[in-house]
């Protein structure tokens, strides 16, 4: 759970490594990214799961062991540094994602519909699979996920 987490966070803010964090409480697509990852493996979704490179390495007891017995330092020898441990991000507090700035976190635009002599069509046409011509109104943002956020620019690498 969210104790496991922390733990696992921990440890790797520890050992200075860059992290990409995915919360899937926070977006369906990375919970949907970690069943396919984990295929047969998956089991219910018990979290943590640590990625290294894209090879599973295990969840929260297996990283405190390595991490005990000295051999995760090793393992992640590999994988970039982070250049300041300390600190929380100033755009999101640590928390990975924002409001969205296209629809300030509703998930809906509002849609002008098209007028035949209408020449100001590169704007519209990436909503073309999502309106029939001439209809105006509200429309499911394209631009974040399910809770009308996206991830932070500046912590999300």
């Amino acid at each position: 759970g969210r104790l496991d987490c922390c733990q696992v966070r921990m440890i790797l803010r520890g050992l200075g490594v860059k992290i990409d964090e995915r919360d899937v409480s926070m977006h369906l697509g990375f919970k949907e990214e970690l069943r396919e990852l984990l295929g047969d493996l998956y089991g219910g979704g018990r979290l943590p799961r640590v990625f290294v490179g894209g090879t599973y390495i295990g969840g929260v007891e297996e990283i405190e062991k390595m991490h005990e017995d000295g051999k995760l330092e090793k393992l992640l020898e590999c994988c970039e540094k982070i250049e300041d441990s300390g600190g929380e991000c100033e755009n999101c507090g640590n928390i990975r994602f924002v409001p969205c700035e296209t629809c300030f976190g509703s998930c809906k635009i509002y849609h002008e519909g098209r007028d035949d002599d209408d020449d100001d069509d590169n704007e519209e046409e990436e909503y073309d699979d999502h309106d029939e011509e001439g209809e105006s109104g509200f429309q499911r943002c394209p631009d974040c996920n399910e809770n009308g956020l996206i991830r932070c620019s500046v912590c999300c690498y």
